[in-house]
């Protein structure tokens, strides 16, 4: 279905850049995967984690075009999806913290970069909420071609970003010792876990909003 133009295709694609380059630098459950399977398993593996928007942001795409022709408010829908994130996060962050020695060909070498990858960002709630919300505000804008030029510069800026992050982070891997590593990986740990506890409380935030609005 064409939609009436309302948004030049110059204004469009800026836009799209902004917010994929935006959400690939920011740090995020998503990066801190990138550069923990970058560290742990070397450049390829980063790049594969970092690919995981490829599997997971179509779909939600998707849905959240559909949610936004049939619902007003996914405050419940963002509620649940937090909550299950916050604790995957958590159980995440717990793992890489009982890891009490580093070795390549260790523990972590046998874990699934990409898969893991697409786990976390399927449980996110930062792609939902931006697609459900301005991402999907764009794409119902514009017309056919004009979504399509938004979402493949979106996800493809995003996409980059994350690889840029991961050519750092292994630009640096040949100046850790054994113990440096280990500690990058507890702050790595730290920081999932940070954002598995704000993953939580704002699920409890939205169940409240949603109780006010009731």
């Amino acid at each position: 279905m064409e939609i009436a133009i309302s948004l030049p295709m110059n204004e469009l694609f800026l836009s799209a850049l902004s917010f994929g380059l935006a959400a690939g630098i920011k740090p995020g459950p998503l990066g801190v995967i990138v550069i923990q399977q970058t560290l742990s398993k070397g450049l390829p593996a980063g790049v594969r984690a970092s690919l995981a928007p490829l599997i997971t942001d179509g779909p939600i795409i998707i849905a959240a075009l559909w949610f936004l022709s049939e619902f007003k408010s996914i405050d419940l829908f963002a509620a649940a999806l937090s909550l299950v994130g916050g604790v995957y996060l958590l159980w995440l962050s717990a793992k890489m913290l009982r890891v009490s020695e580093i070795s390549l060909t260790g523990k972590l070498k046998s874990q699934s970069s990409f898969a893991t990858a697409v786990k976390v960002n399927l449980l996110n709630p930062g792609p939902y909420l931006f697609w459900f919300t301005v991402g999907g505000s764009y794409i119902i804008r514009g017309s056919t071609a004009e979504s399509l030029v938004f979402v493949v510069t979106a996800i493809g800026t995003l996409i980059a970003s994350k690889v840029a992050v991961a050519v750092l982070a292994v630009r640096f891997f040949p100046s850790l010792e054994s113990r440096g590593y280990l500690l990058t990986m507890k702050f790595l740990a730290g920081t999932l876990l940070w954002f598995g506890l704000v993953s939580i409380v704002r699920a409890a935030e939205l169940v409240l909003h949603y109780a006010r609005d009731f």
